[in-house]
């Protein structure tokens, strides 16, 4: 389906689908029955969903460039596209590495440098296949964006061995306020790598953004560690965020069985995946070692869920538009299919509110524009963007 030609309601877009449309007024503010259809009521907000642009496939992950008017799209399959925010239309970049779509893998997240505005470098993190073709692994490279192009891509840091099958993949990619870049990769579906500091499943890595290890990395002194690895005992985090107050990153992390959680990592920690969890083995309902707060030697969450979550995406907002969602946390859920929106209160969770459930959206990113709206990325095979906009 070729991408929307103007930004319109999900409602109005169903009935352009369905081959009919609708005329009418705008709504009155003061009049509940002149709100548009395609609306929804928070505990402190009213808002509309819009399509920015449709027919994406298996999106993963979006940044705003600084011209305000445009986005940076990565679809699991191997595109990065940029998409105006205006007109929905979508442009192919070329030059972006190959990538082997595999399970959960692909292309997967997108990032600007600090100093992008500088020095155009786009960062991503992408599955890829070995000489032989049947074994995969996380790759962290850049390129300069020029135009509609990627221009001198290197590849910074794969995350090894190279392994088979298609799990758990990671991966996210933020920056910090000295400029290093920290990038995550899961345990590949083989549990206990994440205890083993010889490789890097199951780990956050932290590099400068030439790629090289900083001399200040926890294990560089370990011969028996790889000097990459920041923190580690991770399942598979796909959820990165640096905090715009007091710069610290916080990440989500897949459990098994239920026991999402949510980590503030910290040099050398080990975040205690597989010897414990607040989820439960698949099928038996095991419980896997003791409760993260009763075990000694690893750092539990800081919060959890206990049914299946599935996290994807996060993001502060700090915008005008939402007012009262300023300082709020917001997370993407895959499996329960909604966006939730968390109270945070320093560095603790005190509340969970969850928008638009009932829709069937397994909700992959989300992120704050530069307009204070709030855009998400809706994981499916022809699936939107959209964005969240209030209605007073």
């Amino acid at each position: 389906m070729n991408p929307s030609g103007l930004a319109v309601s999900l409602t109005v877009f169903a009935m352009l689908i369905a081959g009919c449309s609708r005329d009418g007024p705008e709504p009155d503010p003061d009049n509940n029955d002149d709100i548009p259809d395609d609306t929804e009521t928070s505990e402190h907000h009213r808002f509309a969903v819009e399509v920015v642009t449709d027919g994406l496939e298996h999106p993963w992950a979006m940044v705003f460039l600084p011209d305000d008017e445009t986005i940076l799209v990565t679809e699991r399959p191997g595109r990065l596209s940029r998409v105006n925010l205006g007109n929905g239309e979508r442009v192919d970049i070329d030059g972006a590495p190959s990538t082997t779509a595999v399970g959960q893998g692909g292309m997967l997240d997108v990032a600007l440098h600090p100093a992008f505005e500088e020095n155009g470098w786009i960062y991503l993190t992408y599955a890829g296949a070995d000489e032989a073709g049947n074994a995969y692994a996380t790759h962290l490279g850049r390129g300069r964006l020029v135009a509609d192009a990627l221009e001198d891509f290197e590849v910074l840091h794969v995350a090894t061995p190279f392994l088979g099958g298609g799990q758990h993949f990671g991966s996210r990619i933020a920056f910090d306020a000295e400029g290093h870049v920290y990038f995550t990769v899961g345990d590949r579906g083989d549990r206990d790598r994440a205890q083993n500091l010889s490789d890097h499943m199951g780990t956050t890595m932290r590099l400068t953004a030439d790629g090289e290890i900083p001399d200040d990395n926890p294990f560089v002194d370990d011969e028996e560690a790889l000097p990459a690895i920041y923190s580690y005992g991770h399942r598979n985090t796909q959820g990165m965020t640096v905090h715009p107050r007091t710069g610290r990153i916080w990440q989500h992390d897949h459990g098994p069985s239920g026991g999402d959680e949510i980590n503030l990592p910290e040099a050398g920690g080990n975040f205690g995946w597989p010897l414990t969890s607040y989820g439960v083995e698949y099928g038996t309902g095991l419980p896997i070692g003791p409760d993260p707060h009763d075990h000694e030697g690893t750092i539990p969450p800081i919060y959890h869920w206990e049914e299946s979550f599935a996290p994807s995406g996060m993001t502060f907002y700090e915008g005008d538009a939402f007012s009262d969602w300023q300082g709020s946390l917001f997370v993407g859920a895959l499996a329960l299919e909604h966006l939730a929106r968390l109270t945070v209160d320093g560095e603790e969770i005190i509340g969970e509110e969850r928008l638009l459930e009932g829709r069937g959206w397994r909700v992959r990113d989300v992120k704050e524009g530069p307009d204070g709206f709030l855009y998400l990325l809706v994981d499916a095979g022809q699936a939107p963007m959209v964005r969240l906009v209030p209605v007073e």
